[in-house]
């Protein structure tokens, strides 16, 4: 593995089950990031899925409940650990480094690809986003989320440059504990390019959900508690060359990560 795929597997595996039970109900995954990435998905019934960085298996879970067959890839061996043990035999979990070819994916062997909140964590975006395209069908659809680029400068301190590939550090709490972790910002320009290099084109962009609304969305902390961190946007991406909007495509959730307080 290079440093980056490296970095991350130590990050998540370091995390482990406390990262699993967080993301369960945490606002920006239960309330927004999910719900977006299943909206844009539409029916799966009877579709393949590779979900890339599937961590613990959140959003497998959720797509083979809408009868999906679904295939998890995820650098940290601690999280498809939790992945296989959490739901058993209902899909194919290995762990993989996505910044790498993956030769044990056949070619055009599946309908969808979704890359949840997983990007962000690799400088270059050129292999994942080939082999994505690789493997997907004629008509079939990439969905992503990331960090929005206008706000993820303001974690460093001075901001970080907007118009540069930068690589940034944050401290989560998960279980009560704090974790180091790091991902990279990068412009919308450097998003889009590398998307178009890739041979897909931008379809639609979706507005971020507020943050009362995904207050309401979300069951209450056994403590009481709520904590609101990001929102975000969608957007929709389609193939060079696709004659119609939903003949194979991309979509993209920008995670922006804007702070909230928490909610008592």
């Amino acid at each position: 593995m290079n440093d980056d795929a490296t970095r991350a597997a130590d990050h998540y595996d370091a995390m482990g089950p406390a990262y699993a039970d967080d993301v369960r109900t945490h606002p920006v995954n239960a309330a927004y990031e999910r719900p977006a990435m299943l909206k844009m998905a539409g029916d799966v019934r009877r579709k393949r899925v590779l979900d890339v960085g599937c961590a613990a298996g959140g959003l497998s879970a959720l797509l083979m409940d809408r009868g999906a067959d679904v295939v998890g890839i995820d650098v940290s061996e601690r999280m498809v650990e939790i992945a296989r043990r959490d739901l058993g035999g209902r899909a194919e979990f290995r762990v993989a480094d996505v910044g790498r070819p993956m030769p044990f994916l056949a070619g055009e062997s599946f309908d969808i690809v979704t890359a949840s909140l997983v990007l962000h964590y690799l400088r270059d975006w050129a292999v994942p986003l080939r082999e994505f395209h690789r493997v997907l069908r004629p008509d079939g659809a990439l969905l992503i989320s990331t960090h929005h680029p206008t706000q993820d400068v303001a974690i460093s301190d001075p901001p970080a440059s907007y118009f540069d590939v930068t690589l940034l550090r944050d401290t989560w709490d998960k279980g009560g504990r704090d974790f180091e972790v790091h991902f990279y910002h990068r412009p919308l320009s450097a998003v889009v390019d590398a998307l178009a290099d890739a041979g897909f084109v931008v379809e639609r962009i979706a507005g971020p959900l507020r943050a009362d609304v995904a207050r309401s969305l979300v069951p209450v902390h056994p403590r009481g508690e709520v904590q609101h961190r990001r929102s975000g946007t969608d957007a929709r991406l389609t193939p060079s060359g696709s004659t119609s909007p939903g003949a194979g495509g991309a979509i993209v959730s920008d995670d922006i990560r804007e702070r909230y307080a928490t909610v008592r």
